[in-house]
């Protein structure tokens, strides 16, 4: 074979692998998104939720709002009525509670450690709690 020949089909060759490698649009800045850090990277597993009291039950519901500068943890506990007494115990009872008839709502916000806090206190474990 002649070595022109040789030379023309190998540059073919590599011409028609690189040919999809080439843009097809025009270049810009790429969009990325960051993790989230610090006080927006607290999540639901950070804080045991713990059945171990007379009366525990699930949390109606328990979100994350991350709009803000910092996440806020919004976690709702139902009474087995409208009438039942209603706690949310925090850390086995160590960080107080918050307390009501029917429903009760409890608002922790993530600190720049990743931890979920309330009043400036870490919160580790919280509890659903009802009266029959």
């Amino acid at each position: 074979m002649h070595p022109l020949f040789t030379l023309l089909l190998a540059f073919t060759f590599v011409l028609k692998i690189s040919e999809t490698c080439v843009a097809t649009s025009p270049g810009g800045t790429a969009t990325t998104t960051a993790a989230p850090t610090g006080c927006q990277s607290c999540l639901l597993s950070a804080t045991e939720i713990i059945n171990i009291s007379e009366g525990t039950k699930d949390f109606t519901s328990d979100t994350i709002d991350t709009s803000g500068t910092c996440a806020v943890r919004t976690s709702v506990c139902d009474g087995f009525s409208a009438d039942s007494g209603v706690l949310i115990t925090f850390n086995r009872d160590e960080a107080g509670q918050n307390g009501g008839t029917g429903t009760v709502t409890s608002v922790l916000v993530c600190n720049t450690a990743g931890q979920w806090t309330k009043d400036g206190i870490v919160i580790t474990a919280i509890e659903c709690q009802s009266t029959p």
